[in-house]
């Protein structure tokens, strides 16, 4: 069995005071990585789903690198649209970007479904040839595709609206292969657990504020900081959940 942990959305700011909706991003995002030192996925890898900073600012990635430095973590990103990726990959220096995680029989495939000035989701063409080469190598494994956007529909009308636009195009490369066992996103804000043509959807709530549920529009709920876990098995199945900070 492996073990695998999602944070999304940290939202940090240009320094450590920042804060967001009554939240220190900085803090809340400690406070998770001390929640899971205590657990038994000290030693899991860290997906970071996207919008790590809330501000696409150098100080914000500068500070990302040395905690995770420090905590001696191992982990694979992906940019969310608040991010900038020219930023995160020259900051975050010792977590260059990875286009997969290999976790025994299990893989991790990232991608960028970030689009230039807009929160609404779209994974343009290299993307997708990349995720098709990616899942072509992997074919005899379970794969897992992480992105910061969300394919399917949560019944919250605003975020809705920040639905892959391609999202037809997504499952043209899926559909080719029958290893794909879930989609991992973030951007929402919430827990959200659905099923998208036949292929499951976790989203994970932020690691900072989270959104109202089943919104119409923009709403800040006063659920806490939270992250997802993920126990994969040896038979090609998951178990998973979402742990709120006290």
């Amino acid at each position: 069995m492996n073990r695998l942990i999602q944070i999304t959305d940290l939202h940090f700011g240009e320094n450590p005071s920042v804060v967001i909706k009554s939240i220190n991003p900085v803090e809340s995002f400690n406070a998770i990585l001390d929640e899971i030192e205590s657990s038994d996925f000290r030693d899991a890898p860290i997906l970071l789903s996207g919008d790590l900073s809330g501000c696409n600012n150098a100080g914000s990635y500068q500070m990302l690198n040395k905690m995770l430095l420090n905590r001696r973590k191992e982990i694979i990103w992906l940019p969310g649209n608040h991010d900038n990726l020219y930023e995160m990959n020259a900051h975050l220096t010792h977590y260059p970007r990875l286009s997969s995680l290999q976790l025994n029989d299990w893989s991790v495939i990232t991608l960028n479904s970030s689009k230039a000035k807009s929160p609404v989701g779209f994974i343009d063409h290299q993307e997708l040839l990349k995720l098709d080469r990616e899942l072509s190598k992997v074919r005899s494994q379970f794969a897992i595709v992480a992105m910061h956007h969300c394919p399917a529909s949560i019944g919250s009308d605003w975020l809705d609206g920040h639905r892959i636009e391609n999202r037809n195009e997504l499952f043209g490369v899926l559909s080719k292969y029958d290893n794909v066992v879930c989609i991992l996103n973030g951007h929402v804000h919430q827990k959200y657990e659905g099923i998208w043509r036949g292929i499951p959807v976790y989203a994970s709530p932020s690691s900072c504020f989270q959104f109202k549920c089943k919104s119409k529009e923009f709403a800040i709920s006063n659920e806490p900081p939270g992250y997802r876990w993920l126990h994969l098995f040896d038979d090609g199945t998951l178990e998973t959940g979402i742990k709120y900070l006290a």
